[in-house]
């Protein structure tokens, strides 16, 4: 109980903050005519959404208010908002990745598809794919489930399986895969597309220094994004697939005590993946940085 109502309050908080930071950022003028950004930009949206639909209850619960959770309405909403959004947030992030992995490639007609309306299209169709995918919340989904870590789940086995291993495919390990793939190459893209200047030999290693700075900085990033994402939301995947399979057998009343207290740790990391990327975005992006300040100096002139 102290943990849900210290820790995920503090986490909703300054997730709340670093979204919509994060959000009003990316509409900033030298971002928004990007498609990487409008990628970025939906990722703190929904990660946003996310974190209230999610992170509120435990909070709830934290002062014994269950009552989303065995509410069966309320339970099936927000069991399907918690869904898409999660997905959607991850998804979002490979998107800005492929973006990246277009603008940098060699051919005039691969790069012409990185525009906004493209991106818009891809995320359009990104919410369609996992509303239908999880569309099965609405029936599986009920409260007031007994000998389960949360009060909203899965009616039987078939269901609980079906949702732990698509969110464990689709929010995890398909995400943190795209994101190394088109990570890599898009460092590859930028190395072989680099033009060594002839005529300034100064300016031939100034820009031999730029570029490894560069790589650097992207595969710094690109670590940190697939780091975050599968080493944070990986151990929510593999309980909720080993509370599903023992969702059956007696559990004495320790055991379910030492349960429910490791969900509500493991569940506190998730809200880190969907409340750090401003945060890691502004450590790791100098142009994140500048447009921040300009922000800040319109907001104290205003």
């Amino acid at each position: 109980m102290q943990i849900n109502r210290h820790g995920a309050a503090l986490l909703l908080l300054f997730g709340t903050i670093g979204n919509l930071l994060n959000i009003l950022v990316l509409k900033e003028h030298s971002f928004h005519k990007k498609p990487c950004a409008v990628y970025l930009s939906w990722s703190s949206i929904t990660s946003l959404i996310f974190i209230w639909s999610g992170f509120l209850t435990r909070v709830l619960q934290g002062y014994s208010v269950n009552w989303p959770n065995e509410n069966q309405v309320a339970c099936k909403v927000r069991q399907l908002i918690l869904n898409v959004t999660w997905a959607m947030g991850a998804w979002c992030l490979v998107g800005a990745n492929i973006d990246r992995y277009l603008c940098s490639h060699s051919s005039i007609t691969v790069r012409q598809l990185s525009t906004n309306r493209m991106a818009k299209r891809v995320i359009f169709g990104m919410f369609i794919f996992f509303c239908l995918l999880f569309v099965e919340v609405i029936y599986c989904f009920e409260g007031s489930i007994p000998n389960v870590p949360v009060l909203c789940y899965g009616r039987n086995i078939p269901c609980r399986m079906f949702n732990d291993w698509a969110a464990l495919l689709f929010d995890i390990i398909l995400p943190s895969i795209c994101l190394a793939t088109f990570g890599l190459m898009t460092i590859r893209n930028i190395r072989t597309r680099v033009v060594q200047p002839v005529r300034r030999p100064t300016t031939n290693s100034g820009s031999r220094l730029l570029v490894r700075f560069n790589d650097r900085n992207l595969t710094r990033m690109l670590l940190i994004q697939v780091c975050v994402i599968l080493v944070l939301d990986l151990p929510f995947g593999t309980y909720r697939a080993y509370a599903s399979l023992t969702s059956n057998i007696p559990k004495s009343s320790y055991r379910v005590a030492v349960e429910n207290l490791i969900y509500s740790q493991i569940v506190l990391l998730i809200c880190v993946t969907h409340s750090t990327s401003f945060y890691l975005y502004t450590l790791t992006g100098s142009v994140y940085r500048l447009a921040l300040k300009r922000i800040i100096r319109r907001l104290l002139l205003f």
